[in-house]
Protein backbone atom coordinates (compact mmCIF):
# COMPACT_ATOMS: atom_id res chain seq x y z
CA UNK A 1 0.00 0.00 0.00
CA UNK A 2 2.53 2.43 0.88
CA UNK A 3 4.34 1.75 -2.14
CA UNK A 4 1.20 2.63 -4.69
CA UNK A 5 0.65 5.61 -2.45
CA UNK A 6 4.95 6.63 -3.28
CA UNK A 7 4.14 5.67 -7.02
CA UNK A 8 1.31 7.73 -7.35
CA UNK A 9 3.23 11.51 -7.38
CA UNK A 10 6.25 9.93 -8.93
CA UNK A 11 3.75 9.30 -11.75
CA UNK A 12 2.23 12.71 -11.95
CA UNK A 13 5.94 14.11 -12.45
CA UNK A 14 6.95 11.28 -14.69
CA UNK A 15 3.87 12.11 -17.11
CA UNK A 16 4.22 15.68 -17.10
CA UNK A 17 7.31 15.71 -18.25
CA UNK A 18 6.57 13.08 -20.32
CA UNK A 19 3.83 15.94 -21.64
CA UNK A 20 6.08 18.59 -22.15
CA UNK A 21 9.00 16.70 -23.67
CA UNK A 22 6.39 15.57 -26.79
CA UNK A 23 4.56 18.49 -26.97
CA UNK A 24 8.31 20.76 -27.54
CA UNK A 25 8.84 18.98 -30.44
CA UNK A 26 6.04 21.09 -32.53
CA UNK A 27 8.41 24.08 -31.97
CA UNK A 28 10.99 22.75 -33.91
CA UNK A 29 9.36 24.06 -36.95
CA UNK A 30 9.05 27.46 -37.36
CA UNK A 31 5.51 29.55 -38.22
CA UNK A 32 4.54 31.17 -41.82
CA UNK A 33 4.53 35.44 -40.82
CA UNK A 34 0.90 36.76 -42.56
CA UNK A 35 1.27 38.79 -45.93
CA UNK A 36 1.90 42.51 -45.12
CA UNK A 37 -1.52 43.82 -45.10
CA UNK A 38 -3.23 47.66 -44.97
CA UNK A 39 -2.15 49.62 -42.07
CA UNK A 40 -5.28 50.47 -39.38
CA UNK A 41 -5.77 52.43 -36.23
CA UNK A 42 -3.66 51.14 -33.49
CA UNK A 43 -3.05 52.47 -30.08
CA UNK A 44 0.40 51.54 -28.05
CA UNK A 45 -0.35 51.81 -24.08
CA UNK A 46 2.52 52.05 -21.92
CA UNK A 47 2.09 51.83 -18.50
CA UNK A 48 4.57 53.18 -15.95
CA UNK A 49 5.37 53.55 -12.55
CA UNK A 50 8.63 55.75 -12.01
CA UNK A 51 10.43 54.68 -15.30
CA UNK A 52 11.88 58.17 -16.31
CA UNK A 53 15.63 56.44 -16.89
CA UNK A 54 14.05 53.90 -19.67
CA UNK A 55 10.88 55.23 -20.85
CA UNK A 56 12.66 57.80 -23.69
CA UNK A 57 14.44 55.08 -25.64
CA UNK A 58 11.02 52.67 -26.08
CA UNK A 59 8.89 56.03 -27.39
CA UNK A 60 11.97 56.61 -29.58
CA UNK A 61 11.49 53.21 -30.97
CA UNK A 62 8.20 53.65 -31.09
CA UNK A 63 8.42 56.60 -33.08
CA UNK A 64 10.79 55.01 -35.85
CA UNK A 65 8.21 52.32 -36.62
CA UNK A 66 7.39 50.90 -40.37
CA UNK A 67 4.19 52.30 -39.91
CA UNK A 68 2.08 55.43 -40.36
CA UNK A 69 2.15 57.57 -37.59
CA UNK A 70 -1.14 59.23 -38.33
CA UNK A 71 -3.00 55.88 -37.56
CA UNK A 72 -0.55 55.71 -34.26
CA UNK A 73 -1.49 56.79 -31.32
CA UNK A 74 0.96 55.96 -28.00
CA UNK A 75 -0.28 56.75 -24.67
CA UNK A 76 2.04 56.79 -21.74
CA UNK A 77 -0.23 56.13 -18.50
CA UNK A 78 1.58 57.55 -15.86
CA UNK A 79 0.25 55.59 -12.78
CA UNK A 80 1.68 57.55 -9.06
CA UNK A 81 5.27 58.70 -10.95
CA UNK A 82 7.15 60.63 -9.01
CA UNK A 83 10.21 60.47 -10.66
CA UNK A 84 9.79 62.72 -14.22
CA UNK A 85 8.67 59.96 -16.13
CA UNK A 86 5.76 62.60 -17.96
CA UNK A 87 8.69 64.48 -18.63
CA UNK A 88 10.63 61.42 -19.82
CA UNK A 89 8.01 60.56 -22.47
CA UNK A 90 7.57 63.27 -24.43
CA UNK A 91 6.89 63.93 -26.96
CA UNK A 92 3.93 61.30 -27.06
CA UNK A 93 1.25 61.95 -24.32
CA UNK A 94 1.12 60.66 -20.79
CA UNK A 95 -2.15 60.90 -18.87
CA UNK A 96 -1.67 60.71 -14.90
CA UNK A 97 -2.99 58.43 -12.64
CA UNK A 98 -3.18 59.26 -8.70
CA UNK A 99 -5.66 56.84 -7.71
CA UNK A 100 -7.49 53.92 -7.66
CA UNK A 101 -5.87 50.20 -7.42
CA UNK A 102 -2.29 49.25 -8.01
CA UNK A 103 -1.05 47.26 -10.49
CA UNK A 104 -0.81 47.05 -14.55
CA UNK A 105 -4.11 45.85 -15.07
CA UNK A 106 -6.17 48.64 -13.29
CA UNK A 107 -3.89 51.51 -14.56
CA UNK A 108 -5.23 50.33 -18.04
CA UNK A 109 -9.06 49.31 -17.32
CA UNK A 110 -8.61 52.76 -15.60
CA UNK A 111 -7.75 54.62 -19.38
CA UNK A 112 -9.98 52.80 -21.31
CA UNK A 113 -12.86 53.45 -18.85
CA UNK A 114 -11.89 57.20 -19.51
CA UNK A 115 -10.79 56.66 -23.62
CA UNK A 116 -12.77 53.24 -24.43
CA UNK A 117 -10.82 52.09 -27.48
CA UNK A 118 -13.02 51.39 -31.23
CA UNK A 119 -14.21 47.89 -31.79
CA UNK A 120 -11.90 48.40 -34.97
CA UNK A 121 -9.31 49.67 -33.76
CA UNK A 122 -5.95 47.86 -32.18
CA UNK A 123 -4.87 47.84 -28.53
CA UNK A 124 -1.08 47.38 -27.97
CA UNK A 125 0.63 47.15 -24.68
CA UNK A 126 4.37 47.37 -23.74
CA UNK A 127 6.36 47.61 -21.39
CA UNK A 128 8.19 50.97 -20.17
CA UNK A 129 11.46 49.29 -19.71
CA UNK A 130 11.23 47.13 -23.84
CA UNK A 131 12.93 47.79 -26.94
CA UNK A 132 11.37 47.32 -30.33
CA UNK A 133 12.20 46.85 -33.93
CA UNK A 134 11.27 48.83 -36.37
CA UNK A 135 8.66 46.08 -37.93
CA UNK A 136 7.06 45.93 -34.36
CA UNK A 137 3.40 47.26 -35.30
CA UNK A 138 4.00 46.90 -38.80
CA UNK A 139 3.83 42.84 -38.24
CA UNK A 140 1.25 43.08 -35.41
CA UNK A 141 -1.04 45.36 -37.85
CA UNK A 142 -0.44 42.13 -40.13
CA UNK A 143 -1.31 39.16 -38.17
CA UNK A 144 -4.28 40.95 -36.29
CA UNK A 145 -5.71 41.35 -40.16
CA UNK A 146 -4.95 37.64 -41.12
CA UNK A 147 -7.24 36.48 -38.30
CA UNK A 148 -5.30 36.25 -35.15
CA UNK A 149 -7.25 38.52 -32.99
CA UNK A 150 -4.98 38.28 -29.80
CA UNK A 151 -1.43 38.65 -30.77
CA UNK A 152 1.95 38.25 -28.46
CA UNK A 153 5.08 38.75 -29.57
CA UNK A 154 8.30 37.08 -28.92
CA UNK A 155 10.12 38.31 -25.79
CA UNK A 156 13.61 38.24 -25.28
CA UNK A 157 16.47 39.86 -22.97
CA UNK A 158 18.41 43.00 -22.85
CA UNK A 159 20.46 42.46 -20.24
CA UNK A 160 21.40 38.54 -20.41
CA UNK A 161 25.68 39.01 -19.65
CA UNK A 162 24.17 41.16 -16.73
CA UNK A 163 24.89 38.43 -13.68
CA UNK A 164 24.06 34.89 -13.79
CA UNK A 165 20.41 35.91 -12.83
CA UNK A 166 19.76 37.57 -15.99
CA UNK A 167 21.73 34.75 -17.41
CA UNK A 168 19.37 32.20 -16.74
CA UNK A 169 16.50 34.13 -16.81
CA UNK A 170 17.60 34.62 -20.70
CA UNK A 171 18.29 31.08 -21.37
CA UNK A 172 14.93 30.19 -19.55
CA UNK A 173 12.65 32.70 -22.15
CA UNK A 174 14.67 31.66 -24.86
CA UNK A 175 14.16 27.34 -24.73
CA UNK A 176 10.51 28.80 -23.59
CA UNK A 177 9.88 30.69 -26.43
CA UNK A 178 10.43 28.00 -28.84
CA UNK A 179 9.20 24.80 -26.51
CA UNK A 180 6.55 26.44 -25.16
CA UNK A 181 4.86 28.62 -26.87
CA UNK A 182 5.62 28.40 -30.58
CA UNK A 183 4.74 24.21 -29.62
CA UNK A 184 1.34 25.58 -28.68
CA UNK A 185 0.65 28.16 -31.30
CA UNK A 186 1.82 25.30 -34.15
CA UNK A 187 -0.90 23.04 -32.98
CA UNK A 188 -3.51 25.49 -33.11
CA UNK A 189 -3.67 25.62 -28.96
CA UNK A 190 -2.97 28.87 -27.13
CA UNK A 191 -0.06 30.96 -26.13
CA UNK A 192 0.61 32.32 -23.06
CA UNK A 193 0.14 36.41 -22.85
CA UNK A 194 3.38 37.54 -21.65
CA UNK A 195 2.07 41.03 -20.26
CA UNK A 196 3.68 42.91 -22.33
CA UNK A 197 3.94 42.98 -26.50
CA UNK A 198 0.42 41.72 -26.47
CA UNK A 199 -2.14 43.19 -28.54
CA UNK A 200 -5.97 42.52 -28.91
CA UNK A 201 -8.64 43.73 -31.34
CA UNK A 202 -11.46 46.12 -29.48
CA UNK A 203 -14.11 43.43 -30.34
CA UNK A 204 -11.94 40.95 -28.76
CA UNK A 205 -11.29 42.50 -25.79
CA UNK A 206 -14.32 43.74 -25.29
CA UNK A 207 -15.83 40.35 -25.45
CA UNK A 208 -14.04 38.72 -22.00
CA UNK A 209 -14.56 42.15 -19.93
CA UNK A 210 -11.64 43.89 -20.49
CA UNK A 211 -8.36 43.86 -18.18
CA UNK A 212 -8.90 43.02 -14.34
CA UNK A 213 -7.05 44.04 -11.26
CA UNK A 214 -5.00 41.15 -10.60
CA UNK A 215 -1.66 40.41 -9.71
CA UNK A 216 -0.70 38.76 -13.39
CA UNK A 217 -3.50 40.37 -15.32
CA UNK A 218 -2.32 38.94 -18.47
CA UNK A 219 -3.04 35.61 -17.28
CA UNK A 220 -6.09 35.99 -16.52
CA UNK A 221 -6.59 37.80 -19.55
CA UNK A 222 -5.17 34.83 -20.90
CA UNK A 223 -7.55 32.38 -19.59
CA UNK A 224 -10.66 34.32 -20.58
CA UNK A 225 -9.57 34.46 -24.11
CA UNK A 226 -9.14 30.85 -24.26
CA UNK A 227 -13.04 30.36 -22.61
CA UNK A 228 -14.49 32.52 -24.85
CA UNK A 229 -12.83 30.36 -27.41
CA UNK A 230 -9.52 32.50 -28.72
CA UNK A 231 -6.43 31.74 -29.01
CA UNK A 232 -3.49 33.84 -28.40
CA UNK A 233 -1.20 33.64 -31.75
CA UNK A 234 2.38 33.88 -30.49
CA UNK A 235 4.69 35.95 -33.31
CA UNK A 236 7.71 34.12 -32.93
CA UNK A 237 9.00 36.17 -35.29
CA UNK A 238 8.73 39.66 -33.86
CA UNK A 239 11.07 39.90 -30.78
CA UNK A 240 10.83 42.66 -27.94
CA UNK A 241 13.70 43.31 -25.28
CA UNK A 242 12.80 43.03 -21.62
CA UNK A 243 15.19 43.95 -18.81
CA UNK A 244 15.41 41.72 -16.17
CA UNK A 245 16.63 41.64 -12.75
CA UNK A 246 19.74 41.17 -12.04
CA UNK A 247 19.99 40.43 -8.70
CA UNK A 248 18.65 36.97 -6.35
CA UNK A 249 16.24 39.16 -4.55
CA UNK A 250 14.77 41.16 -7.29
CA UNK A 251 13.71 38.34 -9.18
CA UNK A 252 12.52 36.16 -6.39
CA UNK A 253 10.19 38.98 -5.36
CA UNK A 254 8.85 39.53 -9.00
CA UNK A 255 8.49 35.78 -9.53
CA UNK A 256 6.65 35.59 -6.11
CA UNK A 257 4.60 37.91 -7.60
CA UNK A 258 4.03 36.09 -10.78
CA UNK A 259 3.73 32.60 -8.94
CA UNK A 260 1.22 34.21 -6.55
CA UNK A 261 -1.27 35.56 -9.42
CA UNK A 262 -1.25 32.66 -11.16
CA UNK A 263 -1.74 30.92 -8.05
CA UNK A 264 -5.42 33.09 -7.82
CA UNK A 265 -6.30 32.83 -11.59
CA UNK A 266 -6.04 29.22 -10.97
CA UNK A 267 -7.75 28.92 -7.83
CA UNK A 268 -10.45 31.25 -10.10
CA UNK A 269 -10.75 29.26 -13.47
CA UNK A 270 -9.03 25.83 -13.34
CA UNK A 271 -12.89 24.43 -12.88
CA UNK A 272 -14.20 26.03 -15.52
CA UNK A 273 -11.45 25.37 -17.68
CA UNK A 274 -11.42 21.57 -17.09
CA UNK A 275 -14.55 21.33 -17.13
CA UNK A 276 -14.82 23.16 -20.40
CA UNK A 277 -12.28 20.76 -22.09
CA UNK A 278 -13.89 17.96 -20.76
CA UNK A 279 -17.69 18.76 -22.30
CA UNK A 280 -15.56 19.73 -25.40
CA UNK A 281 -13.43 16.82 -25.49
CA UNK A 282 -10.71 19.65 -25.92
CA UNK A 283 -7.04 19.09 -25.10
CA UNK A 284 -6.59 22.85 -25.86
CA UNK A 285 -8.58 23.74 -22.62
CA UNK A 286 -7.04 21.26 -20.57
CA UNK A 287 -3.44 22.62 -21.58
CA UNK A 288 -4.38 26.04 -20.90
CA UNK A 289 -5.03 24.97 -16.66
CA UNK A 290 -2.19 22.43 -16.68
CA UNK A 291 -0.14 25.14 -17.58
CA UNK A 292 -1.46 27.14 -14.31
CA UNK A 293 -0.65 24.50 -12.15
CA UNK A 294 2.86 22.88 -13.26
CA UNK A 295 6.09 23.94 -11.98
CA UNK A 296 9.17 25.28 -14.90
CA UNK A 297 10.97 22.79 -16.64
CA UNK A 298 14.11 24.01 -14.39
CA UNK A 299 12.66 22.77 -11.12
CA UNK A 300 11.07 19.08 -12.42
CA UNK A 301 15.05 18.78 -13.89
CA UNK A 302 16.11 19.83 -10.45
CA UNK A 303 13.54 17.30 -8.78
CA UNK A 304 13.95 14.51 -10.81
CA UNK A 305 17.61 14.91 -10.71
CA UNK A 306 17.37 14.54 -6.75
CA UNK A 307 15.12 11.86 -7.22
CA UNK A 308 17.84 9.85 -9.43
CA UNK A 309 20.07 10.23 -6.90
CA UNK A 310 18.52 9.25 -3.85
CA UNK A 311 16.93 6.37 -5.70
CA UNK A 312 20.44 4.94 -6.66
CA UNK A 313 22.08 5.67 -3.47
CA UNK A 314 19.54 3.74 -1.32
CA UNK A 315 18.10 1.19 -3.79
CA UNK A 316 14.41 2.26 -2.02
CA UNK A 317 11.74 -0.08 -3.22
CA UNK A 318 9.25 2.94 -2.72
CA UNK A 319 11.06 5.53 -6.14
CA UNK A 320 10.93 4.30 -9.25
CA UNK A 321 14.36 2.61 -10.49
CA UNK A 322 17.07 5.22 -11.15
CA UNK A 323 17.32 4.71 -14.86
CA UNK A 324 13.94 5.84 -15.10
CA UNK A 325 14.90 9.46 -13.21
CA UNK A 326 18.07 9.44 -14.75
CA UNK A 327 16.30 9.19 -17.88
CA UNK A 328 13.81 11.58 -17.06
CA UNK A 329 16.73 13.98 -15.55
CA UNK A 330 18.29 13.45 -19.10
CA UNK A 331 15.57 15.07 -21.72
CA UNK A 332 14.57 17.48 -18.75
CA UNK A 333 18.00 19.52 -19.20
CA UNK A 334 19.68 18.26 -22.32
CA UNK A 335 16.44 18.65 -24.72
CA UNK A 336 16.10 22.12 -24.63
CA UNK A 337 19.59 22.61 -26.11
CA UNK A 338 19.08 21.72 -29.81
CA UNK A 339 15.88 24.46 -29.41
CA UNK A 340 18.72 27.06 -28.51
CA UNK A 341 20.49 26.10 -31.04
CA UNK A 342 17.33 25.88 -33.68
CA UNK A 343 17.01 29.26 -32.68
CA UNK A 344 20.22 31.07 -33.05
CA UNK A 345 21.38 31.30 -29.46
CA UNK A 346 25.08 32.15 -29.59
CA UNK A 347 27.26 29.47 -28.62
CA UNK A 348 28.79 31.34 -25.98
CA UNK A 349 25.64 31.13 -24.64
CA UNK A 350 24.90 27.55 -24.83
CA UNK A 351 28.52 26.79 -23.12
CA UNK A 352 26.47 28.65 -20.02
CA UNK A 353 23.86 26.50 -20.54
CA UNK A 354 24.12 25.04 -16.47
CA UNK A 355 23.21 28.44 -15.72
CA UNK A 356 19.50 27.63 -15.81
CA UNK A 357 19.73 25.51 -13.17
CA UNK A 358 20.04 28.71 -10.43
CA UNK A 359 15.73 28.87 -11.65
CA UNK A 360 15.42 25.50 -10.44
CA UNK A 361 17.33 26.33 -7.37
CA UNK A 362 15.02 29.35 -6.95
CA UNK A 363 11.94 27.81 -7.21
CA UNK A 364 11.21 26.82 -3.18
CA UNK A 365 12.30 30.40 -1.89
CA UNK A 366 9.87 31.87 -4.87
CA UNK A 367 7.56 29.58 -3.56
CA UNK A 368 7.81 30.48 -0.24
CA UNK A 369 7.72 34.19 -0.73
CA UNK A 370 4.42 34.01 -2.59
CA UNK A 371 2.89 32.90 -0.31
CA UNK A 372 3.19 36.38 1.42
CA UNK A 373 2.71 38.73 -2.14
CA UNK A 374 -0.47 40.12 -1.81
CA UNK A 375 0.51 43.83 -3.76
CA UNK A 376 2.17 44.95 -6.69
CA UNK A 377 5.53 45.40 -6.42
CA UNK A 378 7.73 47.84 -9.10
CA UNK A 379 10.96 46.19 -10.43
CA UNK A 380 13.58 49.26 -10.77
CA UNK A 381 14.95 49.27 -14.76
CA UNK A 382 18.30 50.80 -15.43
CA UNK A 383 17.95 50.68 -18.81
CA UNK A 384 20.07 48.56 -21.52
CA UNK A 385 20.34 48.01 -24.99
CA UNK A 386 19.84 45.05 -26.50
CA UNK A 387 22.36 42.22 -27.01
CA UNK A 388 21.11 40.49 -29.29
CA UNK A 389 21.80 37.07 -28.95
CA UNK A 390 18.75 35.39 -31.43
CA UNK A 391 17.76 36.24 -34.44
CA UNK A 392 15.41 39.30 -35.08
CA UNK A 393 12.98 38.87 -38.39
Amino acid sequence: MLRLLASIPQALIAALAGYNAIVALWGWKDRTPAPTAAARRIRVVIPAHNEATVIGNLVADLQNQNFPTDLTEIVVIADRCTDGTVGASAPVRAVERDEGAEGKGAAIAWHLNSEPLDPTDILVVIDADNRVPSNFLERICAEITAGHDVVQCCLDVTNPDESPMTLASALSYWAGNRMVQLARSNLGWSADLGGTGMAFTGVALAEVGGFGEGLTEDQELGVRFALAGRTVEWLHEVRIYDEKPAGAVPAVRQRARWMAGRRAVARRYLGSLWKGAARERSIRLFDVGLRLIQPGRSFIAALSGVLALTSWVTRSRLLFPWPVWGAITAVQFFEPIPFLARDGVDRRYLLRYPFLAILGILWIPIRVASAVATGWGHTPHKGTDPEVSTPVV
